[in-house]
């Protein structure tokens, strides 16, 4: 009998989270309906050998070497492709799920005509909701294209984004092409969720399904950031507006232009250094028109199923507010920090070829 969800897990160096990770896994309350197909980015910390002997003993655990580093997205997608459970959920390795996560997402999916579902987002080591989402999702967008927090007194019970990870049909994920494959890393989970949007299609959120995430509830006082984060975040939320918007909204990506410059100058005056102007700013630009044949592939791919224009997206999420005000309040006290982290050299040719 096939399982009835399937989690795709893409690894890249994620030794140190295995364990707990695993754990809560075989936790589950309906594991034994479940399947894991692990894909491997070429990983050289040890975990690719961890995983590899963990999963024989699974009867319905699979691990899949990529044969390089394609980033999330595109691991992603070759997960799926392997799958054969009805629903996927796409995690990353850096969580646990409580016990019945997992149940209570299937219980709702087969009771929903919807094909996206998010479950709560809460802090690794904590009941902390994550920060800025309150573990709901994200509720809209300002005139920059930034995504809007939530309130703690908001109920969201229709999502423009995911605040949490894609629980999704299998089906509908492979119709609407899956992740974006150019993306790398950063920003894959508001282009899939855009395209859902346009397809007619829902995300819902579960209140009852619980997953703790490293990365969320962060209380750190000081943000950080690097070239190679700024550059991948900006250049694919360009990416985002020039494919997915077919009337007004790609105005958002001139508005986002203009963010970006104001950021990519705060950013070279913290990290007292030029260059960082040029790779937040000016490569993100230039990769966008170096993409351009295929940015418009895919806007003529987005049009064979597209069922919501832009108007329809304005009235719905379109909010008067800025999303990254606490970045800027952050940057006035001086809390942000810029790592020497470098874009690689061949950034241009990084994953799947064009």
């Amino acid at each position: 009998m096939d399982p009835v969800i399937t989690l795709v897990v893409v690894n890249y160096n994620a030794r140190r989270w295995l364990e707990r990770f695993f754990s809560s896994i075989k936790e589950q309350t309906i594991f034994e309906r479940c399947e894991l197909v692990l894909v491997d980015n070429t990983s050289t910390d040890g975990s690719a050998e961890i995983c590899q002997e963990e999963l024989k003993n699974w009867r319905n655990g699979r691990f899949l070497p990529s044969g390089g580093n394609f980033g999330y997205g595109e691991g992603c997608n070759i997960g799926a492709k392997a799958a054969r459970g009805k629903y996927l959920y796409f995690l990353n390795l850096d969580v646990w799920l409580e016990p019945d996560c997992l149940e209570k997402l299937a219980e709702h999916a087969e009771n929903s005509r919807a094909m996206v579902f998010s479950a709560m987002e809460l802090a690794y080591d904590s009941q902390q909701f994550v920060r800025g989402s309150q573990g709901q999702g994200l509720p809209g967008f300002d005139f920059f294209g930034c995504t809007t927090a939530s309130s703690d007194q908001e109920n969201i019970e229709n999502l423009i984004a995911l605040g949490s990870f894609q629980f999704i049909r299998r089906d509908f994920f492979l119709q609407i092409g899956g992740f974006d494959r150019v993306f790398f890393v950063y920003g894959e989970e508001l282009d899939l969720s855009w395209r859902v949007r346009i397809a007619g299609e829902t995300i819902e959120l579960v209140r009852g399904a619980r997953v703790h995430h490293a990365a969320a509830g962060c209380s750190e006082p000081v943000s950080r950031t690097s070239e190679f984060r700024r550059f991948y975040a900006n250049r694919n939320q360009l990416l985002t507006f020039l494919k997915n918007s077919n009337g007004p909204l790609l105005l958002l990506a001139f508005n986002f232009v203009f963010l970006m410059g104001l950021e990519a100058v705060a950013g070279a005056v913290l990290a007292r250094n030029v260059t960082f102007i040029k790779m937040s700013f000016g490569e993100p630009l230039a990769d966008c028109w170096r993409l351009r044949h295929y940015i418009r592939e895919q806007r003529q791919i987005i049009a064979g199923y597209r069922r919501h224009g832009d108007a329809w997206l304005v009235r719905r999420y379109f909010r008067f507010e800025f999303g990254h005000w606490a970045d800027i309040k952050r940057f006035l006290k001086w809390r942000i920090a810029i790592d020497k982290s470098k874009l690689p050299a061949n950034h241009a040719q990084t994953g799947p070829k064009i």
